[in-house]
């Protein structure tokens, strides 16, 4: 047997049940009835847990052995067996492969046979494995993603409450791909992500456009899809592509617009400048892109492109990087988000979006439970959002954040307001959609609660864990339990580590009257989260119906989570 990840790497096949395991480059894993290709880690993690063969193996002894010292978060393990588990199709609930141990790790508990010298009928040179791993690596990126429409509903809401989602009818649809790095460097990758995520919230905030939110075309980030497929998924009726190449202090970007019905590029560019002049470069992108679409700018949307977030490259570069953090959403992540964009506010005091994502560091911590002070997070996210206002107040994520702390202050129509006036500034913000039927869920208005979050999936169609959630909050206050149950599983197959998602399916299950499973839930709860309690969660659902968030409660409580830590 071998000794170690670097030799496991090079080993043998070996079999782990019925599954046959290449731990070659090509990395398969192989039954009767499958082929799957694992990533390099998901395959090192799976080599670990073999060579110790049942048994239980430490959260931290995994972490340091497959990640080799490098400093990880708990999301990164958790998310690796996820994967692994998936690729077993292997139920964490009833496991035939892999166990977990509440509070301790994980074991590896079907059989481990070494000897496994002959052919296996997914070995990786025979036609018919050849078949499927050519369909894996042409698919491989998109195969996993799952598109789960939620139910309609009709609904009558008054304008005043909610913006009607026929409001974004007749508008083109775009979508702007993640745009390739051609740098010398892989781990620049934020820098053209964050290029992207610019352009994305720059034309977002024209109002004769329906730009598809960030968070769905990034879904399809090293994806070999074609325009055609893209296009049909997200419903857009034009794609934007590009790359981005960073040497030195020059910068080269690539774009191009390309009509969906016909495949046929309408228009493309080269530019290139110094780094320095980076801000003109994305202006000129923008303007000419809404120029190739014949986009009429609205009285003072020509300034969109034309004002200038700060005057340093480097504390750009941070905010960035804390860009790229932030949108990993999990504790480790907040924290390094925090970081970057504290650095880049130090060197450019003014930099009123470093500052608005510092307020959206903030909140997400308080909400999320990661805060060991909610209120003191929220009170500081306030206190950021007001300070980035005061420099640029059509900055949309600043009022954003004021509606976040206003629904957990129990100040619903505040709310309200604030979220209404982050959608004034950005048309096409698919999170404040989703914020407002949030807040207006929590009020008791479950019509206007669906009426918005059915904007939100129109903008964002590649619907992420958050929305599955928040449907699955709006069954619970109606007492929907199987409804719920379903939207909670589904958050949290997209997003493994979701907290909030495990917290409601574990107090769902106790309602339903399936304690075993809730305590279950529970213990996975702990095991990912050990800071959890009850106490920091006080503050976090602010219904107005207060029986909702008794019965809540009392479920977290019935399946054993702790008061205090």
């Amino acid at each position: 047997m071998p000794e170690s990840i670097s030799q496991l790497s090079e080993a043998r096949t070996f079999r782990v049940g019925s599954y046959r395991v290449e731990p070659s480059t090509l990395r398969v894993l192989s039954s009767d009835q499958m082929v799957v290709r694992l990533e390099p880690k998901t395959m090192q993690l799976l080599l670990y847990l073999a060579e110790h063969e049942g048994k239980v193996i430490s959260r931290a002894e995994l972490e340091e052995k497959v990640w080799e010292g490098r400093v990880v978060g708990e999301d990164a393990l958790t998310n690796t067996i996820a994967k692994l588990r998936r690729a077993f199709a292997d139920n964490a609930r009833h496991p035939k492969v892999i166990e977990t141990v509440p509070k301790t790790g994980y074991r590896l508990i079907a059989p481990v046979d070494w000897s496994d010298t002959q052919p296996g009928p997914g070995k990786p040179d025979s036609p018919r494995a050849r078949r499927w791993i050519w369909l894996l690596l042409i698919l491989g990126a998109v195969a996993g993603m799952a598109i789960w429409w939620l139910n309609q509903h009709a609904s009558t809401v008054s304008s005043e409450l909610v913006p009607q989602v026929g409001r974004l009818d007749g508008k083109p649809i775009l979508a702007i791909m993640p745009f390739e790095n051609l740098g010398e460097k892989p781990e620049q990758d934020y820098f053209a992500n964050g290029i992207t995520a610019n352009l994305i919230t720059d034309l977002s905030k024209v109002s004769g456009l329906m730009v598809i939110a960030q968070g769905s075309v990034f879904s399809y980030k090293d994806s070999v899809s074609g325009t055609r497929k893209i296009s049909q998924e997200l419903n857009a009726d034009y794609i934007v592509r590009g790359s981005v190449q960073r040497q030195g202090e020059r910068l080269r970007v690539n774009a191009q617009l390309i009509e969906a019905a016909s495949e046929r590029a309408l228009w493309s560019e080269r530019y290139e400048s110094e780094l320095s002049d980076m801000f003109k470069l994305q202006d000129q992108v923008a303007t000419t892109l809404v120029a190739a679409l014949s986009i009429e700018l609205a009285p003072g949307e020509r300034a969109i492109f034309s004002r200038y977030p700060t005057a340093s490259v480097k504390a750009y570069d941070l905010f960035l990087r804390g860009l790229e953090e932030y949108g990993h959403r999990t504790p480790d992540s907040d924290r390094s988000a925090l970081w970057h964009f504290e650095q880049a506010l130090a060197l450019d005091p003014r930099f009123a979006r470093a500052a608005a994502g510092l307020a959206l560091v903030h909140s997400r911590a308080a909400i999320d439970g990661w805060s060991t002070s909610p209120s003191n997070s929220l009170d500081l996210a306030l206190e950021l959002a007001g300070m980035a206002a005061g420099i640029n107040p059509a900055i949309p994520q600043v009022h954003f954040v004021a509606g976040q702390v206003a629904l957990f202050r129990g100040q619903h129509a505040e709310a309200v307001a604030a979220t209404q006036q982050a959608i004034q500034y950005n048309p096409n913000y698919a999170d404040a959609y989703a914020l407002l039927a949030w807040i207006l869920n929590y009020a008791g208005q479950p019509n206007g609660a669906l009426a918005a979050l059915e904007t939100a999936k129109r903008l964002n169609p590649i619907i992420p864990a958050s929305y599955s959630v928040l449907r699955g909050e709006m069954y619970f206050v109606q007492g929907n339990y199987t409804g719920a149950l379903a939207e909670f599983e589904r958050a949290l197959q997209i997003n493994p580590i979701h907290m909030r998602a495990r917290m409601w399916l574990v107090t769902t299950l106790a309602q339903a009257d399936l304690l075993d499973e809730a305590q279950w839930q529970a213990a996975e709860l702990t095991l990912q989260n050990p800071d959890f309690s009850l106490a920091r969660l006080q503050f976090a659902f602010p219904f107005v119906d207060q029986s909702v968030r008794d019965n809540l409660l009392n479920g977290l409580r019935e399946a054993g989570l702790p008061e205090e830590i």
